[in-house]
């Protein structure tokens, strides 16, 4: 009976997802898990280095001192979303953390709406391919309570299939997302739909870990390590890929 209801749940979180472009999937961690994370964010933004001041990429190198991240990236819920929506041959693009603080976001570009482009296929017979399927999504995990004035991401919903672009003036009468994200959600959205971050106006960090997921057309545009040259190359973690489950190394493996 209980995996009936499990399917159907799936069933639910996918028809959404496809439908919407967005979906919202309450009390998928623990109290407990959601202060892990926590502490780990804060850890990471002590401790290691990222493209921006409060952005760190490659949560998964982490396993040893916070597990949890690797359990966000192989989330069950997220990997039968994943099999459901992009079929057996898919990977991770990117697992990162970012902090709002209060009116500092993290990435000023992002509160323009926009797809996410960084996550689309290079090749022009599989971008006109993409106007018809999904290539990928984002798996964001809520922390904490995220009330508008905490600077929740505004969802266009249904945006992935009108094949129109919208613009900054636009946008506030197309938002139609729910305003506020429970503490322990999940929020999954289709890469074409347009989407905006906006500020944090309060006193309490907005700390968001977020993974993607793609088909093998996409890179690892994310998770890529930077050299002093300028370049970046996938550099796999060995030692996690060694002790790691049979879902984190289909995840990391080098296409």
């Amino acid at each position: 009976m209980q995996k009936h209801q499990d399917e159907r749940a799936i069933s639910e979180v996918v028809r959404s997802l496809e439908s919407d472009g967005v979906v919202l999937v309450e009390n998928q961690l623990t109290d407990s898990q959601c202060q892990q994370a926590l502490d780990g964010i804060e850890w990471s933004l002590q401790n290691r280095t990222g493209p921006r001041p409060l952005q760190r990429q490659r949560s998964y190198e982490w396993f040893q001192e916070f597990p949890i991240f690797v359990d966000l990236i192989e989330h069950p819920m997220v990997i039968e979303v994943a099999e459901a929506c992009l079929g057996p041959e898919y990977h991770l693009i990117c697992a990162e953390i970012t902090r709002n603080e209060k009116d500092n976001h993290y990435l000023e570009a992002v509160k323009n709406i926009h797809q996410d482009h960084c996550f689309f296929p290079e090749q022009p017979d599989r971008i006109e391919d993409m106007q018809s399927r999904m290539y990928g999504f984002t798996a964001q995990w809520v922390l904490l309570d995220i009330p508008p004035e905490m600077g929740p991401t505004e969802f266009i919903i249904g945006s992935h299939l009108a094949g129109k672009r919208y613009t900054n003036d636009e946008a506030p009468s197309h938002v139609s997302f729910r305003q506020h994200f429970p503490k322990g959600s999940l929020v999954l959205y289709d890469h074409r739909v347009w989407h905006r971050g906006t500020d944090n106006h309060s006193d309490t960090p907005r700390d968001l870990p977020q993974n993607c997921y793609a088909l093998h057309a996409i890179d690892k545009v994310q998770i890529r390590t930077p050299h002093e040259d300028g370049t970046e190359t996938y550099i796999p973690c060995t030692d996690l890929l060694e002790t790691g489950s049979d879902t984190i190394r289909k995840l990391l493996a080098t296409v």
